[in-house]
Protein backbone atom coordinates (compact mmCIF):
# COMPACT_ATOMS: atom_id res chain seq x y z
CA UNK A 1 0.00 0.00 0.00
CA UNK A 2 3.01 2.57 0.36
CA UNK A 3 3.59 5.30 2.54
CA UNK A 4 -0.19 5.94 3.88
CA UNK A 5 1.03 9.67 4.78
CA UNK A 6 2.03 10.33 1.22
CA UNK A 7 -0.48 12.47 -0.21
CA UNK A 8 -2.77 11.13 -2.85
CA UNK A 9 -1.19 11.29 -6.72
CA UNK A 10 -3.54 13.66 -8.32
CA UNK A 11 -4.74 15.19 -11.93
CA UNK A 12 -4.81 19.41 -11.19
CA UNK A 13 -7.27 21.18 -13.33
CA UNK A 14 -5.83 24.82 -13.37
CA UNK A 15 -7.04 28.33 -13.91
CA UNK A 16 -9.20 30.92 -12.55
CA UNK A 17 -12.42 29.39 -14.35
CA UNK A 18 -14.70 32.44 -13.73
CA UNK A 19 -17.77 31.70 -14.72
CA UNK A 20 -17.15 27.86 -15.06
CA UNK A 21 -18.13 27.88 -18.80
CA UNK A 22 -18.49 26.01 -21.66
CA UNK A 23 -14.23 26.05 -22.20
CA UNK A 24 -13.88 25.32 -18.52
CA UNK A 25 -16.61 22.32 -18.68
CA UNK A 26 -14.74 20.80 -21.25
CA UNK A 27 -11.61 20.93 -19.08
CA UNK A 28 -12.65 19.78 -15.97
CA UNK A 29 -14.19 16.94 -17.41
CA UNK A 30 -10.94 15.82 -19.39
CA UNK A 31 -9.40 16.09 -15.76
CA UNK A 32 -11.73 14.21 -14.59
CA UNK A 33 -11.61 11.37 -17.06
CA UNK A 34 -8.04 11.12 -16.57
CA UNK A 35 -8.51 11.29 -13.19
CA UNK A 36 -10.69 7.64 -13.15
CA UNK A 37 -8.94 6.19 -16.24
CA UNK A 38 -5.75 6.41 -13.52
CA UNK A 39 -7.22 5.55 -10.27
CA UNK A 40 -6.08 9.50 -9.46
CA UNK A 41 -7.69 12.00 -6.99
CA UNK A 42 -9.00 15.34 -8.97
CA UNK A 43 -8.09 19.00 -7.88
CA UNK A 44 -8.99 21.96 -9.02
CA UNK A 45 -6.78 24.89 -8.13
CA UNK A 46 -7.52 28.62 -8.25
CA UNK A 47 -7.52 31.78 -7.07
CA UNK A 48 -9.95 33.50 -4.70
CA UNK A 49 -9.69 36.65 -5.89
CA UNK A 50 -8.79 37.45 -9.80
CA UNK A 51 -5.14 37.81 -10.28
CA UNK A 52 -5.54 41.16 -12.12
CA UNK A 53 -7.12 42.21 -8.70
CA UNK A 54 -3.64 43.04 -7.15
CA UNK A 55 -2.49 45.26 -9.96
CA UNK A 56 -6.35 47.62 -9.70
CA UNK A 57 -7.38 46.18 -12.60
CA UNK A 58 -9.68 43.59 -11.77
CA UNK A 59 -12.76 42.80 -14.54
CA UNK A 60 -16.22 42.14 -12.98
CA UNK A 61 -16.75 38.50 -12.03
CA UNK A 62 -19.42 35.94 -14.13
CA UNK A 63 -19.83 33.89 -10.77
CA UNK A 64 -18.88 34.10 -6.96
CA UNK A 65 -16.57 32.12 -5.10
CA UNK A 66 -19.30 30.07 -3.50
CA UNK A 67 -20.50 29.13 -6.58
CA UNK A 68 -17.33 28.83 -8.78
CA UNK A 69 -16.84 26.53 -5.76
CA UNK A 70 -19.96 24.52 -6.31
CA UNK A 71 -19.48 23.99 -9.89
CA UNK A 72 -15.88 22.66 -10.08
CA UNK A 73 -16.61 20.39 -7.02
CA UNK A 74 -19.41 19.15 -9.12
CA UNK A 75 -17.20 17.03 -11.92
CA UNK A 76 -15.76 15.56 -8.47
CA UNK A 77 -13.01 17.27 -7.72
CA UNK A 78 -11.06 18.70 -4.12
CA UNK A 79 -11.38 22.64 -5.08
CA UNK A 80 -8.22 24.28 -3.57
CA UNK A 81 -8.24 27.84 -3.14
CA UNK A 82 -5.10 30.22 -2.43
CA UNK A 83 -5.73 34.13 -2.91
CA UNK A 84 -3.66 35.61 -5.43
CA UNK A 85 -1.08 37.80 -4.03
CA UNK A 86 1.57 40.47 -5.25
CA UNK A 87 4.32 37.49 -3.86
CA UNK A 88 2.19 35.11 -5.67
CA UNK A 89 2.39 37.08 -8.54
CA UNK A 90 6.36 37.60 -8.40
CA UNK A 91 7.15 33.92 -8.60
CA UNK A 92 8.79 32.27 -10.98
CA UNK A 93 7.61 30.02 -13.36
CA UNK A 94 9.11 26.84 -12.09
CA UNK A 95 9.23 27.99 -8.68
CA UNK A 96 4.95 27.89 -8.95
CA UNK A 97 4.79 24.42 -10.42
CA UNK A 98 7.18 22.94 -7.55
CA UNK A 99 4.98 24.39 -5.08
CA UNK A 100 1.89 22.83 -7.29
CA UNK A 101 4.00 19.38 -7.61
CA UNK A 102 4.73 18.76 -4.16
CA UNK A 103 1.65 19.92 -2.77
CA UNK A 104 -0.84 17.83 -4.72
CA UNK A 105 1.85 14.99 -5.64
CA UNK A 106 0.58 15.89 -8.72
CA UNK A 107 0.94 12.79 -11.66
CA UNK A 108 -1.09 15.16 -14.04
CA UNK A 109 -1.52 19.06 -14.98
CA UNK A 110 -4.59 19.93 -17.11
CA UNK A 111 -4.38 23.57 -17.97
CA UNK A 112 -6.10 25.48 -21.51
CA UNK A 113 -4.20 26.49 -24.15
CA UNK A 114 -4.19 29.63 -22.92
CA UNK A 115 -3.43 29.19 -19.38
CA UNK A 116 -0.44 31.12 -18.02
CA UNK A 117 1.34 31.60 -15.12
CA UNK A 118 4.47 32.66 -12.79
CA UNK A 119 5.82 36.00 -13.04
CA UNK A 120 4.89 38.33 -15.74
CA UNK A 121 2.73 35.42 -17.09
CA UNK A 122 5.62 33.61 -18.48
CA UNK A 123 4.79 30.33 -18.42
CA UNK A 124 2.46 28.28 -20.68
CA UNK A 125 1.54 25.31 -21.52
CA UNK A 126 4.91 24.72 -23.72
CA UNK A 127 6.65 25.19 -20.67
CA UNK A 128 4.46 23.35 -18.20
CA UNK A 129 4.89 20.05 -20.64
CA UNK A 130 8.78 20.68 -20.42
CA UNK A 131 8.56 21.38 -16.75
CA UNK A 132 6.43 18.17 -15.92
CA UNK A 133 9.17 16.19 -17.72
CA UNK A 134 11.52 17.52 -14.90
CA UNK A 135 9.22 17.12 -11.84
CA UNK A 136 7.41 13.80 -12.76
CA UNK A 137 4.61 15.07 -13.88
CA UNK A 138 2.11 14.35 -17.45
CA UNK A 139 0.47 17.68 -19.42
CA UNK A 140 -2.83 18.01 -20.85
CA UNK A 141 -3.31 20.71 -22.90
CA UNK A 142 -6.70 21.09 -23.64
CA UNK A 143 -7.83 22.58 -26.92
CA UNK A 144 -10.19 25.70 -27.05
CA UNK A 145 -13.86 24.86 -27.07
CA UNK A 146 -15.43 26.84 -29.73
CA UNK A 147 -18.92 28.88 -29.83
CA UNK A 148 -19.67 30.61 -33.55
CA UNK A 149 -15.98 29.80 -35.33
CA UNK A 150 -14.19 31.94 -31.77
CA UNK A 151 -13.16 30.20 -28.68
CA UNK A 152 -15.41 30.52 -25.54
CA UNK A 153 -13.64 33.27 -22.83
CA UNK A 154 -14.62 34.32 -19.75
CA UNK A 155 -14.33 37.94 -21.92
CA UNK A 156 -16.64 37.25 -24.32
CA UNK A 157 -18.78 36.38 -22.02
CA UNK A 158 -18.72 39.75 -19.99
CA UNK A 159 -19.50 41.39 -23.21
CA UNK A 160 -22.54 39.54 -24.65
CA UNK A 161 -23.87 39.79 -20.48
CA UNK A 162 -22.88 43.51 -20.97
CA UNK A 163 -24.87 44.07 -24.10
CA UNK A 164 -27.62 42.48 -22.90
CA UNK A 165 -27.31 39.50 -25.16
CA UNK A 166 -28.33 36.64 -22.92
CA UNK A 167 -28.95 33.83 -25.05
CA UNK A 168 -25.27 33.85 -26.52
CA UNK A 169 -23.92 34.39 -22.76
CA UNK A 170 -25.63 31.58 -21.67
CA UNK A 171 -25.36 29.67 -24.50
CA UNK A 172 -21.24 29.57 -23.97
CA UNK A 173 -21.78 29.48 -20.21
CA UNK A 174 -24.26 26.35 -20.92
CA UNK A 175 -26.40 27.70 -18.38
CA UNK A 176 -28.80 30.82 -17.53
CA UNK A 177 -26.55 33.70 -16.18
CA UNK A 178 -26.91 34.04 -12.06
CA UNK A 179 -26.77 36.97 -10.05
CA UNK A 180 -26.86 35.88 -6.22
CA UNK A 181 -26.90 38.53 -3.13
CA UNK A 182 -28.78 39.18 -0.32
CA UNK A 183 -32.13 40.76 -0.19
CA UNK A 184 -31.87 44.66 1.37
CA UNK A 185 -34.22 47.50 1.52
CA UNK A 186 -35.20 50.13 -1.04
CA UNK A 187 -37.92 52.87 -1.41
CA UNK A 188 -40.38 50.04 -2.09
CA UNK A 189 -41.73 51.91 -5.14
CA UNK A 190 -42.30 48.88 -6.45
CA UNK A 191 -45.17 47.54 -3.89
CA UNK A 192 -46.88 51.41 -3.99
CA UNK A 193 -47.41 50.18 -7.85
CA UNK A 194 -48.86 46.63 -7.13
CA UNK A 195 -45.58 45.16 -8.23
CA UNK A 196 -42.87 44.68 -5.07
CA UNK A 197 -39.77 43.66 -6.04
CA UNK A 198 -36.73 42.26 -4.23
CA UNK A 199 -33.86 44.54 -4.19
CA UNK A 200 -30.20 42.31 -4.62
CA UNK A 201 -27.40 43.91 -2.93
CA UNK A 202 -23.60 42.42 -2.86
CA UNK A 203 -23.63 41.99 -6.49
CA UNK A 204 -21.05 44.86 -7.16
CA UNK A 205 -18.16 42.99 -8.33
CA UNK A 206 -20.47 40.65 -10.86
CA UNK A 207 -20.91 41.84 -14.16
CA UNK A 208 -24.41 43.06 -14.58
CA UNK A 209 -26.09 42.77 -17.90
CA UNK A 210 -26.89 46.31 -19.28
CA UNK A 211 -29.78 48.53 -18.36
CA UNK A 212 -33.08 47.07 -19.06
CA UNK A 213 -36.03 44.79 -18.00
CA UNK A 214 -35.15 40.83 -18.34
CA UNK A 215 -37.05 37.81 -17.95
CA UNK A 216 -35.71 35.88 -15.57
CA UNK A 217 -36.45 33.26 -12.39
CA UNK A 218 -35.80 33.61 -8.92
CA UNK A 219 -34.20 31.07 -6.74
CA UNK A 220 -35.87 31.31 -3.37
CA UNK A 221 -35.71 28.97 -0.26
CA UNK A 222 -34.97 26.14 -2.92
CA UNK A 223 -37.80 26.90 -5.20
CA UNK A 224 -37.82 28.49 -8.57
CA UNK A 225 -40.26 31.44 -9.29
CA UNK A 226 -40.97 33.61 -12.77
CA UNK A 227 -39.36 36.65 -12.66
CA UNK A 228 -38.92 40.28 -14.02
CA UNK A 229 -35.87 41.97 -13.39
CA UNK A 230 -35.13 45.26 -13.77
CA UNK A 231 -31.28 46.21 -14.65
CA UNK A 232 -30.87 50.48 -14.20
CA UNK A 233 -31.78 53.60 -12.13
CA UNK A 234 -35.59 53.54 -12.33
CA UNK A 235 -35.22 57.32 -14.31
CA UNK A 236 -39.46 57.32 -13.80
CA UNK A 237 -39.40 57.13 -10.34
CA UNK A 238 -36.32 59.63 -9.80
CA UNK A 239 -33.81 57.05 -9.35
CA UNK A 240 -29.61 56.96 -8.78
CA UNK A 241 -27.28 54.11 -8.74
CA UNK A 242 -27.75 51.05 -10.71
CA UNK A 243 -29.88 48.86 -9.21
CA UNK A 244 -31.06 45.15 -9.59
CA UNK A 245 -34.87 44.60 -8.50
CA UNK A 246 -36.55 41.45 -9.26
CA UNK A 247 -40.38 40.94 -9.29
CA UNK A 248 -41.13 37.42 -8.32
CA UNK A 249 -44.78 36.47 -9.77
CA UNK A 250 -46.97 34.77 -7.45
CA UNK A 251 -44.67 35.40 -4.19
CA UNK A 252 -45.37 37.97 -1.78
CA UNK A 253 -43.28 36.75 1.56
CA UNK A 254 -41.23 39.55 2.87
CA UNK A 255 -37.52 38.40 2.26
CA UNK A 256 -34.97 41.40 3.08
CA UNK A 257 -32.10 40.43 4.43
CA UNK A 258 -32.47 36.67 2.65
CA UNK A 259 -30.37 35.00 -0.19
CA UNK A 260 -31.58 35.38 -3.42
CA UNK A 261 -30.44 33.87 -6.89
CA UNK A 262 -31.89 35.30 -9.97
CA UNK A 263 -31.53 33.75 -13.25
CA UNK A 264 -31.28 36.05 -16.46
CA UNK A 265 -33.08 33.81 -19.55
CA UNK A 266 -33.67 36.45 -21.91
CA UNK A 267 -33.36 40.49 -22.29
CA UNK A 268 -37.28 42.00 -22.56
CA UNK A 269 -36.60 45.90 -23.40
CA UNK A 270 -34.51 48.78 -22.70
CA UNK A 271 -34.81 50.78 -19.82
CA UNK A 272 -37.17 53.60 -20.68
CA UNK A 273 -38.40 57.22 -19.01
CA UNK A 274 -42.54 56.96 -18.50
CA UNK A 275 -44.21 60.27 -17.93
CA UNK A 276 -46.22 58.60 -14.85
CA UNK A 277 -46.17 56.23 -12.81
CA UNK A 278 -49.28 54.97 -13.91
CA UNK A 279 -47.53 54.28 -17.16
CA UNK A 280 -44.55 52.30 -16.02
CA UNK A 281 -47.43 50.08 -13.86
CA UNK A 282 -48.65 49.56 -17.10
CA UNK A 283 -45.83 48.81 -18.20
CA UNK A 284 -44.84 46.52 -15.91
CA UNK A 285 -47.80 44.35 -16.60
CA UNK A 286 -46.70 43.94 -20.32
CA UNK A 287 -43.46 42.91 -18.82
CA UNK A 288 -44.48 40.38 -16.72
CA UNK A 289 -46.90 38.64 -19.00
CA UNK A 290 -44.15 38.84 -21.71
CA UNK A 291 -41.70 36.92 -18.85
CA UNK A 292 -44.44 34.45 -18.24
CA UNK A 293 -44.36 33.12 -21.78
CA UNK A 294 -40.26 32.81 -21.68
CA UNK A 295 -39.00 29.58 -21.22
Amino acid sequence: MGNSMAPERSVVALGMFDGVHAGHRKLMSEAAALARENSLALVAYTFQNHPLSVFGGAPKLLSGLDARTEMLASFGARVAVDEFTLELAATEPEAFVHMLSERFSMAYAVAGFNYTFGRNGAGDAALLKELGKKHGFFTREVAPYLYGGEPVSSTRIRASIEAGDLKNANAMLERDYALSGTVVRNRRIGSSIGFPTANLGGVEDMVLPKPGVYATRALVDAKLYKSVTSVGKNPTVGGAGIHVETHIMGFDRDIYGERLTVFFVGFLRDELLFDSVEELALQITKDVERAKAVG
